[in-house]
C-alpha cells in the first residue's frame, strides 16, 4: 500500500511540473513577443553561406556583357586595358534557392560592399573597417536588392582593380571580396566573414616580355634574313611568340596589314582617343648581334607597335628566324623584333635595322658594315639621310671587292 501512495504522489508531482514547464513556455513566447531582444531582432536572416552568393567578371561584348572565365580574365586583364581604363564589371548574385534567406528582412542600416586586394581578407565582425579602404569597388546601401534582383551590378574599370598595386605593368594575383552586412550593426555577418566571405579570385598581367636581342638582318636577293635569341622559357613562362616589323624607305608599309592578325594591345590604339598613362621607358641598349645591318634607334612606328608595320604574323616561341620574302632589290628596309605573351602585351622595340636586299650580297654572305659610325650620332634614324645609307652600302660592296672595277 505505501509502495502504491509513493508512486500516485510522483506522478502528481510530475504532471505539475509539467503544467508549470507549459505556463512558463508561454509565458516568455509572450514575453519574446511584446518585449523582443534587440540582438535577436538584428540577427543574420536564416545564416547566409558563402555558397549563397556567386562573383563573375564581365566585359562588353558589343552592347552586351559577356562573362569571363578564370581563363579568359587572365589574359584580359592586360596592361593596354589598364592604361586605357577599360570598363568592365562584377557580378553579385545570388543562388536562386539562396533568395529567400533575405526575403524578411526588415532590419535598417544593412549594406554590401565589394572589394579589391589580397588583404582584404581581414574583413572582420569586430566592427573594424577592413585592411583595404582604397581597395573599395562600390557600395550597396539596402541588401534587399539582392532579394528583389537577385543580383548586383558593380560597374569599374580595370585599372581600378590594378590600383592595389598602382602600377599597369606589374602581374599578380589578387582577389575580389564581398562584404555584406545584413544586420545593420556596421560589421559583416560572422558566416561570411574573413577567409569564408564570398570572393573571385584574378590575375593581372601588366608585365610585357623582355624585348628579343641578338638580332640580325641580311640582305639576300630580294629578301631580308632576320634572325634572333630567343627569350629563356624560364624568365617568360607566357611568351606566346614573335612578331617582325618592317617599313620600306623613311615610312612606307611594305605590307597589307590586314593579312596578319597582331594578337597584342597597345594603348595606342586602344585608347587613342583618351590620355593613356604612358609606360615607364627602360633604357636604351643594343638589340644586335653580329650583323651587317646598321642598328639605330626604332622608328616611331616600331616604338608605337603600329600595327601597320607588321611583316608576320605571330611566330611561334620556338621559331629564331624568319625570311622577308617579295621585296625589292636595291632599296633600303628597317626591321624591328618584338616579344609578345599570352595576354597580349608585347614588347617595346628600341631598336631599328637596315638592311638592302641584294642579290650580290646574297652571293658574298651578306654586306659588310661600313667603318662610319655617323648613324649611330643621338640614335635618332633621321640623323642619316637615305642617300647617304645608300652610297654606303653601294662604296661598302665596292672595297669588298678591293674597290676596283670588274675586270
Amino acid at each position: 500500500m505505501e509502495s502504491t501512495k509513493t508512486s500516485s504522489q510522483s506522478l502528481i508531482r510530475l504532471r505539475r511540473n509539467l503544467w508549470w514547464l507549459r505556463r512558463c513556455a508561454a509565458l516568455f513566447g509572450l514575453s519574446a513577443a511584446l518585449w523582443p531582444s534587440p540582438g535577436w531582432a538584428q540577427s543574420s536572416p536564416a545564416f547566409l553561406t558563402t555558397s549563397d552568393f556567386f562573383l563573375v567578371l564581365q566585359a562588353q561584348d558589343g552592347d552586351s556583357w559577356a562573362d569571363l572565365s578564370a581563363t579568359d580574365a587572365a589574359t584580359y586583364l592586360n596592361q593596354a586595358r589598364c592604361q586605357c581604363a577599360t570598363p568592365v564589371r562584377v557580378l553579385v548574385q545570388m543562388a536562386s534557392a539562396s533568395r529567400s534567406k533575405l526575403s524578411g528582412l526588415t532590419t535598417t542600416g544593412t549594406n554590401a560592399r565589394l572589394y579589391v586586394g589580397n588583404n582584404c581578407a581581414n574583413l572582420n565582425a569586430a566592427g573594424t573597417e577592413p585592411q583595404c579602404p582604397n581597395g573599395m569597388l562600390g557600395w550597396l546601401s539596402d541588401i534587399s536588392t539582392l532579394s528583389e534582383n537577385g543580383s548586383w551590378v558593380v560597374d569599374t574599370t580595370v585599372d581600378k582593380l590594378f590600383a592595389v598595386v598602382g602600377d599597369c605593368s606589374f602581374t599578380l594575383s589578387t582577389t575580389i571580396w564581398l562584404w555584406l552586412d545584413s544586420t545593420g550593426r556596421g560589421s559583416p555577418d560572422e558566416s561570411v566573414t574573413g577567409s569564408s566571405a564570398p570572393n573571385l579570385g584574378i590575375r593581372l598581367d601588366g608585365t610585357a616580355p623582355e624585348a628579343p636581342s641578338g638580332i640580325t638582318v641580311e640582305g639576300s636577293d630580294q629578301a631580308l634574313e632576320v634572325s634572333w635569341t630567343p627569350l629563356s622559357t624560364t624568365d617568360a613562362p607566357d611568351l606566346a611568340g614573335y612578331l617582325v616589323f618592317c617599313t620600306r624607305g623613311d615610312d612606307l608599309e611594305v605590307f597589307n596589314p590586314s593579312y596578319y592578325n597582331n594578337q597584342y594591345l597597345t594603348d595606342q590604339f586602344l585608347c587613342s582617343a583618351s590620355a593613356p598613362v604612358a609606360p615607364t621607358a627602360s633604357a636604351p641598349s643594343s638589340a644586335a648581334g653580329i650583323t651587317t645591318a646598321i642598328e639605330i634607334g626604332a622608328p616611331s612606328a616600331f616604338r608605337n607597335l603600329d600595327p601597320s608595320y607588321l611583316c608576320s604574323g605571330l611566330l611561334p616561341p620556338t621559331q629564331t628566324s624568319l625570311r622577308l620574302g617579295t621585296l625589292q632589290n636595291g632599296i633600303l628596309y628597317t626591321v624591328g623584333v618584338a616579344a609578345v605573351d599570352y595576354s597580349g602585351n608585347a614588347s617595346p622595340i628600341q631598336s631599328g635595322f637596315i638592311q638592302t636586299p641584294s642579290a650580290a650580297a646574297e652571293n658574298t654572305g651578306g654586306l659588310a658594315k661600313s667603318g662610319c659610325d655617323c648613324q649611330l650620332a643621338g640614335n635618332d634614324r633621321s640623323a642619316v639621310p637615305w642617300g647617304a645609307m645608300l652610297a654606303l652600302g653601294v662604296a661598302s660592296r665596292l672595297r669588298r671587292r678591293g674597290g676596283s672595277q670588274p675586270r
